[in-house]
């Protein structure tokens, strides 16, 4: 081979290797948009820009002294307080839209009030937060015994912290394969859980069988920061089942 043909040659391949490289930072940023495309990831975003965390605390879980209140403070979307303050999932929307449900007028006494934001959300948008606040709140949960031993016990074993809350919220993973620790309620969940066993293999030892195998899987898993944790025997024959 000549010089000239081995340059050409090296061009060739950093030009393809710069290409692949290209190409794979757009799939990644498109499936990363997508995957935030869904109710509760824009009613976290829109949370965010409407300031709804300034009253109600980060992610809307703490709120903060209300002098006044019968409270004490502005209410929290989880811990049971939701049920406090609404009946269903249109009381919740109510208190988006209008600053209070019909019939339920707000604190007189209470120096922070709830604003209304219905002149300046778009019907879709109202849907989204409403859709986000539920999420926080875990209205409206499981039925089931079983299942709502599953949701304690992912409780207990901190899984929301990571996954979001009922495990549908996305929380950012820097240098993960797609930058985010995967939801429960996507299309994530089944390709990464194949079936009954493969679950227990990511929960008893941080990974499955298959994604040992995987040489990328193995790579992107080894470099992010959040990595899930091998639970062992902390996590009980019966908890796999429930979860």
């Amino acid at each position: 081979m000549t010089k000239r043909s081995a340059v050409l040659t090296l061009l060739v391949l950093v030009v393809a290797a710069e290409s692949a490289l290209l190409g794979f930072l757009a799939l990644r940023a498109r499936w990363h948009s997508a995957a935030g495309n869904t109710p509760v990831e824009r009613g976290k975003k829109l949370a965010e820009r409407m300031g709804c965390f300034s009253c109600h605390g980060p992610g809307g879980v703490r709120g903060v002294p209300n002098p006044g209140a019968q409270a004490e403070t502005v209410p929290e979307w989880s811990g049971g307080t939701w049920m406090m303050w609404n009946d269903n999932e249109e009381d919740t929307r109510a208190w988006i839209a209008d600053g209070h449900p019909p019939g339920h007028e707000p604190d007189s006494s209470a120096l922070l009030r709830m604003p209304a934001y219905r002149d300046l959300l778009a019907d879709r948008e109202l849907d989204d937060l409403t859709a986000y606040v539920l999420t926080v709140s875990a209205a409206g949960g499981p039925d089931d015994p079983t299942e709502i031993e599953g949701m304690n016990r992912a409780q207990a074993l901190g899984c929301f912290g990571c996954h979001g809350p009922e495990g549908r919220g996305l929380i950012e993973n820097p240098r993960s394969f797609k930058g985010y620790v995967p939801p429960w309620d996507g299309a994530d969940f089944a390709d990464l859980v194949h079936d009954e066993a493969e679950f227990g293999q990511w929960v008893r030892n941080g990974i499955s069988d298959r994604m040992k195998k995987n040489p990328a899987g193995q790579v992107f898993l080894a470099r992010q920061p959040i990595k899930m944790p091998a639970y062992g025997q902390k996590a009980t024959d019966a908890d796999l089942a429930a979860l």
